[in-house]
């Protein structure tokens, strides 16, 4: 009767080691997914962010080409203005006495700011779209959306 019940109880055992161990790689396997799935979205947002510099780019680029025009004829207007024959005030070389110290303020205010990822989220859970919390917060699309795709899936982690 004992050998039975100790021929059970390795019985029961390796099944519940078994158990943990399949529980174990199935845990492992959450981790790698979540590691590749979090760098396939920082390659996919890096790749906008470059298209988007790349546009800007190019856009700098055609106007800096029609800011080289006006430049040129700024350069024109100011040739003529120093040309003029208006006489220049001569300038005294005589040291001045007086040295300009700023005002020192002797009152300290303590300013507390909210971050910029507790911004993103109030004005999401406001209904404010991405591109409208981007343009308020003077941020890129790109990083709203991934503040806010970050949070939700820590939330639902947790």
């Amino acid at each position: 009767m004992q050998s039975l019940l100790l021929i059970i109880s390795f019985l029961l055992h390796i099944a519940a080691l078994y158990a943990i161990y399949r529980l174990y790689q199935q845990v492992q396997s959450f981790k790698k997914e979540d590691t590749t799935e979090v760098m396939e979205l920082f390659e996919t947002y890096l790749l906008e962010i470059k298209e988007e510099n790349n546009r800007l780019q190019e856009e700098l680029n055609s106007s800096s080409s029609s800011n080289n025009t006006s430049w040129k004829s700024h350069a024109v207007s100011e040739d003529k203005m120093n040309h003029d024959p208006v006489p220049q005030k001569e300038v005294s070389q005589e040291p001045q006495d007086t040295i300009d110290t700023p005002i020192i303020d002797e009152k300290v205010h303590d300013v507390m700011e909210t971050s910029l990822e507790a911004k993103i989220l109030q004005l999401h859970h406001q209904g404010m779209s991405i591109m409208e919390i981007a343009q308020q917060l003077n941020r890129g699309k790109t990083e709203v959306e991934l503040f806010i795709k970050m949070y939700k899936k820590n939330k639902g982690n947790a």
